[in-house]
């Protein structure tokens, strides 16, 4: 994507890749579990409705600092089985993208299987300010890999507990 600032996260949990992907494609989650950078989320659409597309929409409210939000509109799908994509099709950054894979890793000495998770972030923007994030892009991306790894400390929490309910007969798996 030309012009797009990108970042990359990588992080491991207990769990499967399935767990990773449930994780992304819970909509509720990003309200429940990351109140610090999600606010006023509203499932617009969802699979097994009419249109036939197999993607769930939401409007939601990215925190940047303080009070100050960003309301924008995405879509996620799942291209494939350890890969869910999410994309920005209205608001601030229409047109960006991030892509999150998870992919097993074989279990650890206790048995229990590992997946990592890389997440890809490709920001864009049509503003002309982002011009300036772009030439900023070097101090920028630490700072995009600290928020993402803070959303996936918790994101990784709900993944392996919900590894171990599964593992345990104690939710449906």
């Amino acid at each position: 994507m030309a012009g797009a600032l990108t970042a990359v996260y990588t992080g491991q949990g207990v769990c499967e890749p399935a767990d990773v992907v449930a994780n992304r494609l819970d909509p509720w989650h990003g309200a429940w579990f990351h109140p610090y950078s999600f606010v006023d989320l509203t499932v617009v659409d969802a699979p097994g409705r009419d249109d036939g597309e197999d993607a769930f929409t939401v409007d939601v409210s990215f925190k940047v600092a303080g009070r100050l939000v960003v309301p924008v509109r995405a879509v996620f799908t799942a291209p494939g089985p350890r890969t869910v994509l999410m994309r920005i099709t209205g608001g601030e950054g229409e047109g960006s993208v991030v892509e999150t894979h998870a992919t097993p890793l074989g279990p650890d000495g206790g048995g229990r299987p590992r997946t990592a998770v890389v997440e890809a972030v490709m920001a864009t923007s049509e503003r002309p300010g982002f011009a300036v994030a772009r030439r900023t892009a070097p101090v920028l991306r630490p700072l995009m890999r600290l928020a993402a790894g803070r959303l996936w400390r918790d994101d990784l929490a709900y993944a392996e507990r919900r590894w171990e309910l599964r593992s345990t007969g104690r939710f449906p798996g």
